[in-house]
């Protein structure tokens, strides 16, 4: 039975008070169903722009679809990462038996990766009309509501896959518990956040165009989540002789003699913190290729897009192409040692135009000083870039987590702590 419209302020005073009385109940968190339709091609979410207030642009592209959903060996987090509540069912604001999917009965994701097949026919409620992500954007169809608890800082990605077409067409909506109406993010496909330890909901609505005709179907919702490792962030002060034949102002860097040489050299003060520039991908040691090497900036790369999603866990829109051919006579996607990476290295590499590279696989810490967030980076496997006016690069992974984009300001600097982790930590 749907239930009349409720408002949404009502609804949302219900779910809070729940929440406070410990008894905030899920329903049932059923598999994927293995009948639901193929996809096929889909127009009308055509005729709506993606408002989502992401701060990267990848977000509003969905992954691949064989790396929406990583591998549960190697994307699921600590067991303590997802907790269930108390679980019982409360009535609805009009006296009705809530039933799964509502506001009141959210559907429980008890587990990380997830997946579900519904179809919003049958959604119980339309409580939401429209989000504060896209104020303008009719989402007045039906709608399931899920609930997710988090009790670890981490990346989260969420993609809703209208199955079958034919004039489908749901979103997907990331709201905190605490502020429901606020809207974290949404989008028609797929998105991805760091998000804090605490209570979310996830709402797939129905998309209302602008003639009030409401496209409701069959869809499957995949959830992921990256939780970042909590560790010291401790980093090493070291001076780096670096390739540049100039000091420019923008950077710590200065000029000084190199005593086992008596010429002029520039060194880079580290921890540093300055433009960073967005790096390619690297080929790694878990890919073959007929030539050894792509034979194009793009050969396969898809592939490569999967196998990295699979082993970090790490979904997002991965767009780069291989490092390119001819810098120093390497084949596309070599880089400058001319040997293949192991994959969570590629995934979280850092370069920088050091005149003696370090290690392979020396722990770098980069961090964004806007917003604190930081990654365990793998050094010693590139060099470049060449530029004086940016202190390094960084893979597209590492800007997406951090918030950044191509030159964004990052902090550089050697981990004091040597066995981190590669990829995204929690500063002790």
């Amino acid at each position: 039975m749907r239930p009349s419209r409720l408002s949404p302020l009502l609804v949302v005073l219900a779910v809070l008070s729940a929440c406070e009385a410990g008894s905030l109940p899920p329903g049932a968190a059923p598999g994927a169903d293995a009948g639901a339709d193929p996809q096929d091609a889909q127009a009308p979410e055509d005729a709506q722009a993606p408002e989502d207030v992401a701060p990267s642009p990848q977000d509003a592209a969905a992954p691949p679809a064989d790396a929406a959903v990583p591998p549960e060996d190697a994307a699921a987090p600590p067991e303590d990462a997802a907790v269930e509540p108390d679980a019982a069912m409360e009535p609805d604001a009009d006296g009705t038996p809530c039933e799964a999917g509502e506001p009141c009965a959210p559907i429980l994701i008890d587990r990380l990766p997830y997946s579900d097949a519904r179809d919003t026919r049958q959604a119980p409620s339309a409580v939401w009309d429209r989000y504060a992500c896209a104020p303008s954007t009719d989402e007045s169809g039906g709608e399931f509501v899920y609930q997710l608890d988090l009790t670890q800082r981490g990346s989260l990605t969420v993609a809703v896959d209208d199955v079958g077409g034919d004039g489908r067409d749901v979103d997907v909506h990331l709201l905190s518990a605490l502020d429901p109406d606020a809207c974290i993010a949404r989008d028609n496909a797929s998105l991805t956040r760091v998000v804090e330890p605490g209570r979310y909901f996830i709402v797939v609505d129905t998309w209302v165009n602008s003639s009030g005709e409401a496209f409701p179907g069959a869809y499957t919702l995949s959830v992921g989540f990256v939780a970042a490792a909590t560790g010291a962030c401790a980093v090493v002060p070291q001076d780096l002789k670096m390739v540049w034949s100039t000091c420019d102002a923008s950077v710590d860097c200065y000029e000084a003699t190199d005593p086992s040489t008596g010429q002029l050299a520039r060194y880079l003060r580290t921890p540093a913190t300055g433009p960073v520039v967005k790096e390619a991908h690297l080929v790694t040691v878990e890919e073959d290729f007929p030539n050894t090497w792509p034979s194009a900036a793009r050969d396969q790369i898809d592939r490569h897009y999967a196998l990295s999603a699979g082993r970090t866990g790490y979904t997002m829109s991965r767009t780069e192409a291989w490092a390119p051919a001819g810098e120093g006579g390497s084949r596309y996607g070599q880089g400058s040692t001319g040997s293949k990476v192991p994959v969570e290295a590629e995934a979280w590499y850092v370069n920088m135009y050091w005149r003696s590279r370090p290690a392979a696989g020396t722990r770098m810490i980069i961090t964004n000083p806007a917003n604190g967030r930081a990654v365990v980076a793998a050094a010693g496997y590139e060099t470049g870039p060449g530029s004086n006016t940016a202190i390094g690069g960084v893979t597209e992974e590492i800007h997406h987590y951090l918030g950044t984009t191509h030159r964004g300001a990052l902090t550089l600097g050697f981990a004091e702590d040597q066995t981190l982790p590669y990829g995204p930590i929690t500063c002790d």
